[in-house]
């Protein structure tokens, strides 16, 4: 029966596999979590900049004017 010992070694290698994936789902959300945080404020941040910038822009045009 040597094709016990091969069934015996794909099991654990199954079993390996399996506990390595659980070990690492909770990096990976709490990665998603940080990475969405982060680019909600870089929108934030982004939105403010275009406020800006449209500001000048007006400020501009009136000196102009």
């Amino acid at each position: 029966m040597p094709y016990l010992w091969s069934v015996v070694a794909v099991l654990a290698a199954l079993v390996g596999l399996g506990l390595v994936v659980v070990a690492l789902l909770g990096p990976v959300r709490r990665f998603g979590l940080v990475a969405g945080v982060a680019r909600e404020q870089i929108g934030r941040d982004v939105g403010l900049i275009n406020a800006r910038v449209a500001a000048l822009k007006v400020r501009l045009a009136e000196r102009r004017a």
